[in-house]
């Protein structure tokens, strides 16, 4: 297949686990999956089923790295994701409404190639939620769960509540500023977190992922995390491994994880992979995608940008011709990038020509997670404003609009937006 071959030419591996949608048990999507892995780190056409939960425990069974995320309805389900050693085949999410928790859903454990010295990585998915509720939670098994830590479900799809994001890209190898990011934003209460790709330096690296993931402690583990697949990712195994996210349910499920959606109270959430896979399918994919959903506000997330006056990469083409008039065509009102390392705002746009906001959608990139920064000239007339700065992006929306404030790692606003 396709991502085996660009997987062998890289010389990485390619997609980890995916979710089986033929082995559904409760008719709501990620919800009873069977977890699958590939036989080797090459075959994504035969995976096979990882090991289920088993009450054995090796020499570190307590569990570190846990990060939460989707693979399924963001109101009703979570999905979570640890580590342990090598040898500890315990899988379990305790759930309540406080520390005595009550409900206990076993999941699945796998190892990575390469992960003798990283560890096994658990998968659990919890389903049969309470939409904007706070549950109490530990992950692990008996005689060694991880603390007690608490998560809140998304409100019900459609809902008018209040909620904000925070959008984030490009630590690659100095994923130090990705915790100052996490530990500045925490004062925003953020309800989730999107990272815009190129979270690592080499995607094959489980060292630099485990680097990337201790800077989440405290914070991923709280609120979930879904992450943009980029072009360090590399297609390698851990991209797929470490993350749980939602199926595209391919045939042959070499899709799965890269592009997606889901929704969030008023919010439609589109992810898609424009680093390896082909433009043409998403397009096609995403149109329907962005048609079928009744939800007002509406977000694209991938890695490289459609519009960009970064003097390193610059704007990418074939997405403004493939991509962009889908998304503008189908009132999205953000198109949230990272590659180009610097911050940048568009005006909004429409066929590539400025447009009153209402009918036009926002190109902004964040790429300034610990990355080394690039120029920007702002030679182009659809650039609003862009700095050349570490930052991070709060979204805010709220009823009828939606309120984008971009900052720096001291606390500076250097943009503001309201949509």
């Amino acid at each position: 297949m396709i991502v085996a071959l660009l997987a062998a030419l890289l010389g990485c591996h390619a997609i980890s686990k995916s979710t089986g949608a033929d082995s559904v048990s409760t008719g709501t999507p990620g919800c009873g999956d069977t977890i699958y892995v590939p036989q080797s780190g090459t075959d994504t056409t035969t995976p096979v089923p990882a090991d289920l939960d088993a009450a054995t425990f090796g020499a570190a069974p307590d569990p570190t790295r846990v990060h939460l995320s989707w693979v399924g309805d963001p109101s009703q389900t979570m999905a979570f994701v640890w580590v342990t050693d090598a040898g500890t085949m315990a899988s379990r999410v305790e759930v309540g409404a406080d520390a005595t928790y009550g409900a206990t859903t076993p999941g699945a454990t796998f190892t990575l190639i390469g992960g003798d010295t990283f560890g096994r990585v658990h998968e659990v998915h919890v389903c049969g939620l309470t939409p904007g509720t706070t549950y109490h939670y530990h992950v692990g098994g008996d005689g060694h769960w991880s603390a007690d830590q608490t998560f809140t479900t998304a409100p019900a799809p459609g809902s008018t509540d209040t909620f904000r994001f925070v959008v984030a890209g490009d630590s690659r190898d100095n994923y130090a500023v990705w915790g100052q990011i996490l530990a500045a934003s925490d004062a925003f209460a953020p309800d989730f977190y999107i990272f815009s790709g190129d979270a690592i330096d080499i995607g094959s690296s489980l060292d630099e992922w485990g680097g990337w993931l201790d800077q989440g402690a405290g914070y991923i583990d709280r609120r979930p995390i879904m992450n943009v697949h980029g072009n360090h990712e590399f297609m390698a195994q851990p991209f797929f491994g470490l993350f749980a996210m939602p199926t595209n349910a391919g045939p042959d499920r070499t899709d799965d994880e890269q592009w997606f959606s889901f929704d969030y109270a008023s919010g439609h959430f589109v992810f898609l992979n424009d680093t390896l896979a082909p433009y043409d399918v998403q397009a096609t994919w995403m149109d329907a995608d962005l048609k079928a959903t009744t939800q007002p506000w509406k977000f694209v997330s991938h890695h490289q940008p459609a519009y960009s006056s970064c003097t390193t990469h610059g704007s990418n083409a074939n997405l403004q011709a493939q991509w962009s008039p889908i998304e503008e065509d189908n009132g999205v009102a953000f198109d949230m990038t990272g590659h180009n390392h610097n911050y940048e705002r568009s005006v909004p746009l429409r066929g590539g020509q400025q447009t009153d906001p209402a009918n036009g959608t926002y190109y902004v990139v964040s790429a300034g997670a610990g990355a080394d920064l690039y120029g920007n000239d702002m030679a182009q007339p659809f650039t609003a404003t862009a700095t050349v700065d570490n930052n991070w992006v709060l979204f805010e929306v709220n009823g009828d609009h939606v309120t984008m404030t971009a900052y720096d790692l001291s606390g500076n606003v250097i943009d503001s937006v309201v949509r």
